[in-house]
């Protein structure tokens, strides 16, 4: 006849760890059903200074995201005016996720010091 002695403190302690991780579970479904998140707000920033390769001029831009939700087919215009000359250079980012800061380079054959560079998110989609 073999006696009931109950549970063992191992068996107590598994026991009290499982209901925690379960519970921690649960509450980050919760938060994130209940929770607020921001629209995407892709944001375009001119990194200087820019640098001079192979007789170009490369200008890096940096382009975060200050929502919380992704921004897709991220649409990064560039724009150069020398004298009342405008040359535009475009880019896209195909994913882009919240508070993510992708990193992009734009060519110039003018020097961008001789004019007014102007970077700018022109638009995009949500996945």
């Amino acid at each position: 006849m073999s006696r009931d002695r109950g549970r063992s403190t191992a068996e107590w302690t598994t026991f009290a760890a499982s209901c925690v991780v379960l519970l921690v579970v649960v509450g980050l479904i919760v938060v994130q059903m209940f929770g607020t998140s921001t629209s995407p707000a892709p944001v375009a920033e001119i990194r200087m200074p820019y640098r001079v390769e192979a007789g170009a001029f490369h200008v890096d831009v940096a382009v975060t995201n200050r929502g919380d939700e992704t921004a897709a087919n991220v649409q990064v215009s560039a724009t150069l005016e020398i004298d009342g000359e405008e040359t535009t250079a475009d880019q896209t980012i195909d994913f882009l996720a919240g508070h993510a800061t992708q990193h992009l380079v734009f060519v110039f054959a003018d020097d961008p010091g001789g004019g007014t560079l102007t970077v700018s998110v022109t638009g995009y989609s949500l996945p």
